[in-house]
C-alpha cells in the first residue's frame, strides 16, 4: 500500500469512527482552511489526542513481534553496512 492510499483509508476510518474533525485535520496534516480551524488549539491538548487516538484505533491491526520486525531490522543493519562501505 502506498502512502497515498493509507492516507485515503486513514482519513475514510477516522471519518467513520466520527473522530474530532480538527483531530483529524492534525493528523493528516492538513492547514486550517477556515478562522475556525486556525483559531483551534487541539493540537496542544495531547492527553484529549491520545484519548482520540485509542478511542478511534487504527482500523487494522499491527503485526506481532516476529518475522515482520525481523525482516525490518535486518534491512535497516543491511542498509548501515552499506552505507558505511560507501563511506569507507
Amino acid at each position: 500500500m502506498g502512502w497515498h492510499s493509507f492516507k485515503r483509508f486513514r482519513k475514510t476510518w477516522l471519518r467513520g469512527q466520527r473522530c474530532l474533525e480538527d483531530i483529524n485535520n492534525f493528523w493528516m496534516a492538513h492547514r486550517p482552511q477556515t478562522m475556525s480551524e486556525l483559531y483551534s488549539h487541539l493540537h496542544e491538548e495531547l492527553q484529549l489526542r491520545l484519548a482520540e487516538a485509542e478511542r478511534v484505533g487504527y482500523g487494522f491491526n499491527l503485526p506481532k513481534e516476529g518475522r515482520g520486525t525481523q525482516l525490518s531490522r535486518m534491512s535497516r543493519k543491511l542498509h548501515q553496512n552499506s552505507a558505511v562501505e560507501k563511506a569507507a
